[in-house]
């Protein structure tokens, strides 16, 4: 007696067709997708927190140098960043005023090659003491004799500081691009937008695709950094930290007992 092969009926078990397998593995493989865009998504995210953490802890120690010492930390114009400030017989010359983060000399642990930051310091010497604002060398500006407690001390700093915050916009020292909203474009050459005390680059991916960690506008040799502001961008994630000089004067008049 042939048996009945039919399984379309109400007891029988219907086997899935070609069209409904196609659908199932259309669908497992965009849940998979979504599923690895949003791990993706979340590491980025990760990335850049830490990113940004990491500038904190380097605008903290920044600040707490030149606390102590009156002067802004000496970039490293080492090749590829040695950790140390970029001193000749104990003084930051006057030609160096962009190069990596000195994280060894700031107390800090170098970071792996790829992720460590630029770093530029605004220098302007003058010959009157008064109205010097070179932020990376120690220098009496308020007249105090060697014999008082505030000689070349964080005041004189702070004397620079505000020395530099009246000077003309000059696009040789240290300064800052916009952030494509209301600092205007992300363009150093149109839209030079203020000068800084200092400010940091910290890389994150190479999302240029020119072979550099540090996307546009920032460059290796470049006195030029975007806003802090400026949000990611199709060509650019890296972090930006940076403060005017007024800024930086008010955080040391706020610190000082």
């Amino acid at each position: 007696m042939r048996r009945n092969l039919n399984t379309t009926g109400p007891h029988g078990q219907r086997g899935f067709t070609f069209v409904e397998m196609a659908v199932v593995l259309v669908v497992v493989g965009l849940l998979s997708w979504a599923s690895f865009s949003a791990y993706e998504t979340v590491n980025k995210q990760q990335d850049r927190s830490q990113a940004q953490a990491m500038a904190r802890e380097m605008q903290s120690q920044l600040r707490t140098f030149s606390m102590r010492h009156g002067r802004l930390p000496c970039p490293d114009n080492s090749l590829l960043g040695t950790g140390y400030e970029g001193l000749v017989g104990g003084v930051c010359g006057g030609g160096n005023q962009l190069g990596w983060f000195p994280y060894v000399s700031l107390g800090m642990a170098l970071p792996t090659e790829a992720l460590r930051a630029r770093y530029a310091v605004f220098r302007a010497a003058n010959a009157l003491a008064t109205s010097d604002a070179d932020l990376a060398v120690v220098r009496e500006r308020t007249g105090d004799p060697i014999s008082h407690i505030n000689h070349q001390d964080v005041t004189d700093l702070m004397k620079a500081l505000n020395n530099a915050s009246v000077l003309p916009l000059n696009d040789s020292r240290a300064f800052l691009t916009g952030d494509e909203a209301a600092g205007g474009l992300v363009n150093c050459t149109g839209n030079q937008v203020m000068n800084v005390a200092y400010w940091l680059v910290v890389p994150l991916e190479d999302r240029s695709g020119d072979n550099n960690r540090l996307d546009p506008p920032h460059a290796i040799n470049s006195m030029c950094a975007s806003s802090p502001s400026a949000p990611i961008r199709a060509d650019s994630d890296d972090v930006v930290f940076s403060e005017s000089p007024a800024q930086l004067a008010g955080w040391f008049r706020k610190s000082l007992p």
